[in-house]
């Protein structure tokens, strides 16, 4: 009786690994098939990978290509209206406070830049208290500001600079 049930049981064992088996088979034929693109879309894919990864630049050793090459990536890069801006209150603002002082859904706990109306109070206390304010930071009922927004590195004059230009942007 045993042997019997043992036959049974391998019987059984084998059939569920065969199905097993042929299911991982059938499986394996529907994901291919599924998986399977059309060659336009394939196409499409590899277009839009290209142009993702293609390179933002080109470097040349030395020589006259690059003085040409520097001067194609100057131009490319000034703005449609002419020379850049030499500004050094805008290129600190806009490396810096931006992160904190462009971004709309801070709005409730930051003023933004260009929002005359949260700017009111604050200007007139003074543009030396808000120096100072951007200069060592600030604490106030909605939230903080690090010292010099956060980077430590900035100078005085840059940071007096950045305000000046905040201040501009609302007046």
């Amino acid at each position: 009786m045993s042997k019997e049930q043992d036959q049974i049981f391998f019987r059984n064992f084998s059939l569920a690994l065969g199905v097993i088996a042929v299911m991982m088979v059938i499986f394996f034929v529907v994901a291919q098939f599924a998986a399977s693109d059309d060659e336009g879309e394939a196409k499409m894919r590899s277009a839009q990978v290209a142009k993702v990864t293609e390179p933002v630049g080109k470097v040349t050793a030395v020589g006259e290509e690059m003085e040409v090459a520097v001067e194609e990536m100057a131009a490319e890069e000034a703005p449609a209206g002419g020379e850049a801006s030499g500004d050094p209150g805008e290129k600190v603002y806009g490396s810096i406070c931006v992160n904190c002082h462009g971004i709309a859904a801070m709005a409730s706990m930051i003023p933004q830049s260009g929002d005359a109306a949260a700017w009111e109070a604050r200007i007139a206390k003074g543009i030396d208290a808000l120096y100072d304010s951007a200069i060592n930071g600030f604490t106030g009922d909605m939230g903080m500001m690090p010292g010099k927004g956060g980077n430590p590195s900035l100078s005085d004059d840059e940071v007096k600079a950045a305000v000046d230009f905040m201040v501009k942007q609302v007046q």
